[in-house]
């Protein structure tokens, strides 16, 4: 059962762990949905493949975002994520998008992870207004001149002015949106993101470290013994097998069905839900094989070996 009192962590935790029942070919339908409102990004962080990405790039069709998100619903799907390898702010819908899963279809729980460069007040009053229940701020660089030197002079300030009203704004209105922050753990800048972290806390419900993950292969910095997606830094979990392909259903924002958190290439795309149901594309051909992969330990001719390293 949803429990939206949980803590974001706990939430985060509990999707990287695979259950004994998730553990097969053909492991039950998720309760968890991540929806791409838009592949499109105003950053170009320096431990992100988007930046290089060769897929295309664009904002999801409204009729086909409504048509999913019943679809999800009825199929048992409990909470949605609207975001996925872009920034959906992007997007000057997005607070009609979370009203429309809230209260049209009736999702309990909607949440978002962003850059938090665009949470500016008449953009983030619409939001709360339509029901987000959950806002991840990522933030990382390690340090902040590191930042400015990736996203300019006066990014960083702007950002943390947004987190900080938006606590303020929280505040003097009562809402009850959970809010947190996530940065990539690099080990030669702890100070400073400890210092950071400590100081955030006074604006967030909590904050945790990310490691700084290949990226599906595509990014060859960090602690080499990261390789595939081993979650949050503080609770690592196995990397085989990947729990991407048991725990959640990921789509791009032109209705495919993906395999892996980090698709840059497409690659990973296991089924077009414009031709066929969420239901069908979740235990496809495709599917059923690299989930074979991981179970059996055969990576001979699996697309995942680049980002395990074999």
């Amino acid at each position: 059962m949803l429990n939206k009192e949980e803590s974001v962590v706990s939430k985060v935790d509990k999707h990287h762990h695979i259950s004994k029942e998730q553990l097969s070919t053909h492991p039950p339908f998720p309760k968890s949905l991540k929806i791409e409102i838009s592949a499109r990004c105003n950053f170009k962080c320096s431990f992100c493949a988007t930046k290089s990405s060769k897929r295309p790039l664009g904002d999801i069709d409204r009729d086909f975002l409504y048509r999913i998100l019943k679809e999800s619903k009825e199929a048992g799907v409990e909470e949605v994520g609207m975001f996925l390898l872009g920034e959906s702010f992007l997007v000057k819908e997005l607070a009609e998008y979370i009203k429309y899963a809230k209260e049209e279809v009736g999702f309990e729980y909607v949440f978002i992870t962003t850059n938090g460069s665009m949470c500016t007040p008449d953009r983030m009053i619409p939001i709360i207004d339509a029901g987000l229940d959950s806002l991840k701020f990522s933030i990382n660089a390690g340090t902040r001149e590191k930042y400015k030197e990736i996203h300019g002079v006066d990014c960083f300030d702007r950002v943390i002015e947004h987190v900080k009203w938006l606590h303020q704004y929280q505040k003097e209105h009562g809402t009850k949106m959970k809010t947190s922050i996530s940065s990539i753990w690099i080990e030669e800048d702890k100070e400073e993101l400890e210092a950071f972290r400590k100081e955030m806390l006074q604006y967030v419900g909590e904050f945790y470290y990310l490691p700084l993950y290949n990226q599906g292969g595509h990014c060859g910095g960090g602690d080499k013994k990261l390789i595939g997606n081993p979650g949050r830094l503080d609770h690592l979990v196995p990397i085989i097998p990947c729990w991407v392909l048991f725990t959640g259903l990921k789509i791009t924002w032109d209705g495919k069905l993906t395999a892996c958190c980090f698709d840059h290439e497409s690659k990973f795309e296991v089924a077009d839900l414009n031709e066929v149901s969420l239901e069908e594309a979740w235990n496809c051909e495709k599917y059923v094989e690299l989930r074979r992969n991981h179970l059996e330990n055969d990576f001979s001719n699996s697309l995942c070996s680049k980002c395990l390293g074999r």
